[in-house]
């Protein structure tokens, strides 16, 4: 969805995934394998604030290990920012996610914990949060293209 509203908005398009993988050769789930997750969170860390940092405006699709660092919230409520979550039930979410072999595997009940975790810390800085279990894809770009365009 971030790439098709990068598209509609006319923007630079960031995927911390596809990043990675650019970077390195290997997918997230790789690297963590290889490196450590923290050494990953790290990298995607560094994808994020490069993204915010560079040339014109960025539509960002950051990893979610975005919400459990304290520096990169902050970084995200800075004027010029908007901050878009997308939410949905947990189980939605973890089916949806564990179709790529990008990330690594988590069972229903720790995705529920991340999940709600991560609602805790985004939505209440959040500029819109979007559930998006029960959206098509083509209605989620809307949303987040009018947002764009305020």
């Amino acid at each position: 969805m971030g790439r098709l509203v990068a598209d509609r908005l006319d923007r630079r398009f960031v995927d911390s995934d596809a990043e990675v993988e650019e970077r390195f050769g290997k997918n997230g789930r790789g690297l963590a394998e290889e490196h450590g997750v923290e050494w990953l969170h790290q990298v995607e860390a560094e994808i994020l604030l490069a993204a915010l940092g560079g040339p014109g405006t960025a539509v960002v699709a950051a990893a979610a290990t975005t919400a459990d660092r304290p520096d990169l919230l902050q970084r995200l409520q800075d004027p010029g920012v908007a901050l878009v979550v997308l939410d949905g039930d947990a189980e939605v979410l973890w089916h949806r996610a564990g179709g790529g072999d990008h990330r690594r595997s988590l069972d229903l009940e720790s995705a529920r914990r991340l999940a709600r975790r991560r609602r805790e810390t985004t939505a209440p800085i959040a500029d819109m949060v979007i559930d998006v279990g029960g959206l098509p894809p083509e209605e989620v770009v809307d949303r987040l293209v009018g947002l764009g365009a305020e």
